[in-house]
């Protein structure tokens, strides 16, 4: 079977490297095969990071022959211990002289100008490009311990939206609802968040369609609220997410109804997943086509794009993504978020999001939260 570190040093010879060099980030990551640094994570899509500027607590250079070193701060010294280390402060530039071995390095985005700097005073000629994103596609492909990890983020995020669904009062504010997941998560071990958690509160009647994406955190729960859960957890270097609306109190009628229709439509898409077969850029379809079979196809979002969700792993949002643009066979190993959502402007923004595992035989739900649950009960 091919290691992941061969499988990195076949793209860094496919794409003309020398060598690449990551600081502390996914890509470190996964390259090193360490969960044991904690690195604050800020992506989202790609799009917004930690600064290109910072300097980096350690950095890993793996060269065309698959030759793999990491440099680190002195703390750091104990952590790695299958890889050449090596320690520095100051003077960075000289460590790093030592071990580039090329003239066209791949650079990640993390600490990426200050390393651009670096790399100069070792090398004037040294020719850097990004390479933050070279290795989306191996990645994509959860290995066992992966998959267990997942599945492990996945349960405990169920657990958690149960003990906050259970003991929601009314008369609290969206900030104490949020506070009191938080504060589960801290208490049972996890480390962070993958995003900033949201519990949305929009109470019907009480805002213009204008509106239906403004959750300010001073609501407060009241019968006739529909409760948006956006929520992922971070332990053990992955990630969890998982999406909900719930309703506080009686829901009107074609809410519920509108809930189920989205519930069915993700399950039907589910079901339907052939391995080796099954385009990513099917999945919007087939859960569009039980909606619309329900009659809640006006309501559905996304309907042109079919933006639907994204892979899940060291980073929260990881390529490829899900929509009708993307051409992308589904295999086994991957783990992915769908997140199909409908808006009933001015009364509730529906979603439902759950963590979803390719099989050799289909696909799995590692998020199973209870799909009949939906109006909680008033607590007097």
């Amino acid at each position: 079977m091919t290691t992941r570190r061969e499988r990195i040093q076949a793209l860094i010879n496919e794409n003309g490297f020398d060598g690449v060099l990551y600081a502390t980030g996914a890509n470190f990551q996964y390259l090193t095969e360490s969960n044991d640094v904690y690195w604050q994570r800020c992506c989202m899509n790609n799009f917004i990071q930690s600064s290109p500027h910072n300097v980096p607590e350690a950095v890993v250079y793996m060269n065309k022959e698959g030759k793999v070193t990491i440099l680190c701060t002195p703390q750091h010294r104990g952590t790695y211990k299958d890889t050449t280390i090596r320690s520095y402060m100051d003077q960075f530039e000289d460590e790093l002289a030592p071990i580039i071995d090329g003239k066209k390095i791949g650079l990640g985005f993390n600490c990426g100008e200050w390393l651009k700097d670096t790399l100069k005073v070792v090398d004037p000629e040294i020719e850097t490009v990004y390479a933050e994103n070279m290795m989306d596609y191996i990645r994509c492909y959860k290995d066992e311990n992966e998959i267990a990890q997942l599945r492990k983020m996945a349960e405990f995020t169920d657990d958690a939206i149960m003990y906050v669904a259970t003991h929601m009062k009314e008369g609290m504010t969206q900030f104490e609802a949020e506070h009191m997941l938080m504060e589960y998560g801290f208490e049972h071990g996890m480390q962070d968040f993958s995003f900033p958690p949201t519990i949305g509160f929009k109470t019907r009647g009480t805002f213009t369609p204008e509106e239906n994406f403004e959750f300010p955190r001073t609501s407060k729960l009241v019968p006739g609220t529909g409760i948006a859960f956006d929520i992922g957890f971070m332990n053990e270097g992955y990630c969890s997410d998982w999406g909900r609306t719930l309703y506080y109190g009686k829901a009107p009628e074609h809410v519920k109804k509108g809930y189920e229709a989205l519930q069915a439509g993700q399950v039907a898409m589910v079901n339907s997943i052939v391995p080796y077969k099954t385009n990513i850029n099917e999945l919007y379809g087939m859960i569009e086509k039980e909606v619309v079979k329900r009659g809640f196809g006006d309501v559905l979002r996304y309907r042109d794009s079919g933006m639907l969700g994204h892979q899940i792993g060291i980073d929260c949002h990881e390529h490829p993504m899900l929509s009708k643009s993307v051409d992308f066979i589904l295999k086994p190993g991957m783990v992915f978020c769908s997140e199909p959502k409908m808006m009933f402007e001015g009364e509730t923004y529906m979603r439902v999001e759950d963590m979803i595992l390719i099989t050799e035989t289909g696909a799995e739900f590692l998020s199973n939260f209870p799909r009949d649950m939906f109006e909680i009960d008033v607590c007097k």
